[in-house]
């Protein structure tokens, strides 16, 4: 890793903060393109919560729930969520086997060309993996059963949503609103005073569904930015010469899907 960045799905990428300064030093001397896996491209923000509206952004919650200051309708979920569901920090190597059922569970309700194949021994080795990271589990008032899970790697100025998943039939009663509430209910001090809550930057292939569920029902804000881009020789010309014909760029393989969001990403930047 070289000093401030990682390699990620063929882009060099800070560790830093959304909020932090990034060191630009690897892309300035280039020995940001030495990095493990060969990144195509270097990507960061800058003008973090610039105050106006630009085509960057992450989804953040930067202080406590108050449910009483919520819509009716919202605050009737969340409160039909609290009642169905108990939501407490758990021990992931005590319900690996739960765990691992919610994910199954979870990965049925997707389309089947977007549905991973997971398997059990893998997945619960994967757990020793999620050191670090705070793991919530909702529990069924009624059988104390595992209906949901999350993970959240807390950074100390900042948590970060890593994955959320329920069981769909739970859904109906409001199992991604108990989970999300008891999620902001156990930051809540540390919600006053600076800390916040990070669900990711703007999806580039397709509009978030959970972020604009955030935002509508948990009071979750969009941070504007400004994103900056540095290609890897050679890969900047090739951008060039693609980008009069993003539009007719297909993203139904793997690598149209690539060179589309690759494109997306740079109309973002030059707007």
């Amino acid at each position: 890793m070289t000093d401030g960045w990682k390699y990620y799905n063929h882009a060099a990428i800070p560790v830093t903060a959304p909020h932090e300064e990034v060191n630009l030093l690897p892309i300035k001397d280039g020995s940001i393109w030495k990095l493990r896996g060969r990144p195509l491209l270097a990507r960061w923000t800058t003008d973090w919560d610039c105050g106006h509206k630009t085509n960057w952004w992450y989804i953040i919650k930067d202080e406590p729930l108050d449910i009483a200051s919520l819509k009716s309708k919202r605050r009737y979920e969340i409160l039909k969520g609290k009642r169905n569901f108990e939501v407490k920090k758990i021990n992931p190597f005590v319900y690996a086997e739960d765990l691992f059922t919610v994910t199954i569970e979870a990965y049925r309700g997707w389309p089947e060309k977007y549905r991973p194949e997971v398997d059990s021994k893998e997945f619960k080795n994967d757990i020793l993996n999620w050191s670090g990271q705070d793991v919530f589990g909702a529990f069924d008032r009624k059988d104390g059963a595992l209906s949901g899970y999350a993970r959240l790697t807390d950074y100390e100025s900042y948590a970060e949503f890593s994955v959320l998943r329920t069981i769909p039939e739970t859904e109906r009663l409001a199992v991604n609103a108990a989970m999300v509430a008891g999620i902001l209910e156990y930051y809540g001090d540390r919600l006053k005073n600076g800390f916040y809550i990070n669900d990711g930057s703007r999806s580039v292939r397709h509009e978030t569904a959970f972020q604009d569920y955030l935002e509508k029902y948990f009071g979750f804000r969009k941070v504007y930015c400004r994103l900056r881009i540095k290609y890897r020789k050679g890969v900047g010309l090739l951008v060039k010469c693609l980008y009069p014909f993003r539009e007719h760029v297909t993203d139904k393989t793997k690598i149209g899907s690539q060179i589309s969001g690759i494109l997306k990403m740079e109309e973002i930047r030059r707007n």
